[in-house]
């Protein structure tokens, strides 16, 4: 693997035209003594309370004090992240961002590469934008090609690389690294990297203030004491997800099925449970939001996944569901419902406000 380097006659380039400058800079500092000199012995004090100073020197003060803010504006700042501590150059311009592009479209900062295929639920937006991407779900960098777009900072998901990847990215650009666990952690931190610190908190005020809206309108429709149930049925077998995982059993003024509580003791997992099929007859939620296939299978994995769920609708155990019986189980998309950011956690709650208000 080749990694940037310096271009060969640069150091000399550099020096020949410091001495240049040497020069020039000496030439115009004798003139501005002369010039100061000149002015001091013309300053006297015309009238009471004047000095002689210009009119200018208060502009020139508040220049002094811009250059200042921008001196400390354009200093590096360090990071802490999943990997350790990174220090970021000022205003970085060319970002590769690999998994974190939800939060990246959110901030609205440029990129100059993402992960994105054709299914990924920012397919459409990252398209739009005309960067170069990996164009494909395998979920691991590819250094090569983030290489090419001559990166000079790294934004990449934490799960998808190692130490060993970490450091060969870092050899490329300084990286930072965040999991996708709480975004609006991950979106205070890289605000402060790119100077949007503002921004950032911008969006996660405007994402609270949409859930709550949601949560009105969802409340007034059916009340405050319908239950809800988020699975993953599929030939094999039934995953249950329990509210650690998602935000539907807590944003919604919806509450968790009366079977997620015991299903949780059984569970060393945080996420949720796997079960078999024969206990689809264990949720009884009032609705059921069932999702088939993962985030990032291919567009025909994930064709052959949703597929699967019509012979599952046709099983007696499925049938069997209260939701079911009252038409009030919706298939949602494992595309955002399985991804994390404000973004897709908008998507998910059109989702939900759609499905139950619609039906009343």
């Amino acid at each position: 693997m080749m990694y940037p380097t310096k271009r060969p006659g640069i150091a000399s380039l550099k020096a020949k035209k410091g001495q240049r400058n040497f020069r020039e800079f000496a030439m115009l500092l004798t003139i501005m003594l002369i010039t100061a000199l000149v002015s001091a012995c013309g300053n006297t004090t015309n009238s009471a309370g004047d000095t002689g100073k210009s009119d200018s020197q208060p502009n020139m003060q508040a220049t002094a004090m811009e250059s200042t803010k921008d001196n400390e504006a354009g200093q590096s700042i360090k990071i802490k992240h999943g990997f350790g501590e990174t220090e970021v150059p000022p205003h970085p311009k060319r970002i590769a961002v690999f998994g974190l592009e939800d939060i990246m479209l959110s901030l609205d900062v440029p990129m100059v590469y993402a992960y994105d295929f054709k299914g990924y639920y920012l397919d459409d937006a990252l398209r739009k934008l005309n960067i170069p991407v990996s164009d494909n779900a395998d979920f691991k960098p590819n250094l090569e090609a983030i290489l090419q777009t001559d990166p000079d900072l790294i934004i990449v998901q934490q799960y998808s690389i190692d130490q060993k990847g970490y450091d060969e990215l870092s050899k490329i650009a300084p990286t930072l690294a965040f999991a996708p666990d709480d975004w609006k952690s991950s979106i205070v931190e890289i605000g402060k990297a790119l100077g949007v610190e503002d921004k950032a908190q911008a969006v996660i005020q405007a994402h609270e203030e949409k859930l709550k809206q949601v949560k009105e309108k969802i409340v007034q429709a059916v009340g405050n004491d319908k239950t809800v149930a988020y699975i993953r049925p599929s030939d094999k077998d039934l995953q249950v997800f329990f509210p650690s995982f998602n935000l539907v059993y807590s944003e919604f003024g919806l509450k968790p099925d009366a079977s997620i509580s015991d299903l949780q003791k059984k569970s060393e997992d945080d996420w949720g449970i796997n079960l078999s099929l024969e206990d689809l007859p264990l949720i009884t939620a009032d609705y059921v939001f069932a999702i088939y296939g993962g985030s990032i299978d291919t567009e025909d994995a994930f064709q052959k996944e949703t597929a699967a769920s019509k012979e599952i609708e046709k099983l007696q155990l499925w049938k069997s569901i209260p939701a079911v019986k009252n038409n009030q189980v919706f298939k949602v998309s494992s595309r955002h419902w399985m991804s994390s950011g404000p973004i897709a956690e908008s998507k998910e709650a059109d989702d939900v406000v759609n499905a139950i208000t619609g039906k009343h």
